[in-house]
């Protein structure tokens, strides 16, 4: 009797010693996986480490040059201060090296804006979205918008594709294009200048 509980007891104590420091260690390698995961993916960072890039730049085309060089490229940063530029028309989705040159500036709040760009795929926007249309053709204005996303530029021109308003992305676009515009004017240059 007395071997048989001997015998007990060590395969109680054989058992226990197994599973106790296996669940033990899996516990405290989880908390600290999870601890180590946490500091590696936090992206918080104090605002003046953050540095501010460009996120879209949005160009005017078409019936903006019919009275000479008067259509203009706005250039959003990702902080939501903005400059309007006169175009280049050699390369009108040129992103401007600085706000210093801008011929008026402005700023816009940023977030929902910021956050649409950065949820949509534009590979299956293109495919959804209608065909665009030529406003210049008839002395109107279309654009090119060049965002700036993690996976790169995308570009998307009003002459190609239907910025549509029933989409989160081009409400927010035209919010900003109406921000720039409510910021300023450029003065109005003739032809030959």
């Amino acid at each position: 009797m007395r071997q048989a509980i001997v015998g007990l007891a060590i395969v109680v104590l054989a058992g226990a010693c197994g599973a106790a420091p296996e669940d033990f260690n899996a516990d405290a390698v989880g908390a600290a996986s999870t601890a180590a995961s946490t500091e590696l993916t936090s992206t918080t960072a104090p605002s003046l480490l953050v540095e501010q890039v460009p996120l879209v730049v949005i160009a005017e085309t078409g019936g903006c040059y019919m009275l000479g060089p008067n259509c203009s490229t706005t250039l959003v940063m990702s902080d939501g201060t903005f400059g309007v530029f006169r175009n280049d028309p050699a390369d009108v989705i040129a992103v401007p090296t600085t706000l210093d040159d801008a011929e008026y500036t402005g700023s816009v709040d940023i977030q929902a804006f910021s956050q649409a760009v950065a949820a949509s795929d534009f590979d299956e926007l293109r495919s959804v979205l209608g065909p665009g249309e030529c406003r210049g053709c008839v002395d109107g204005i279309d654009y090119q918008v060049r965002f700036f996303t993690e996976a790169g530029p995308e570009d998307l021109a009003s002459v190609d594709y239907e910025f549509d308003s029933d989409l989160e992305l081009f409400t927010e676009l035209n919010g900003v294009i109406q921000a720039a515009a409510g910021a300023g004017t450029l003065e109005m240059l003739p032809r030959g200048s």
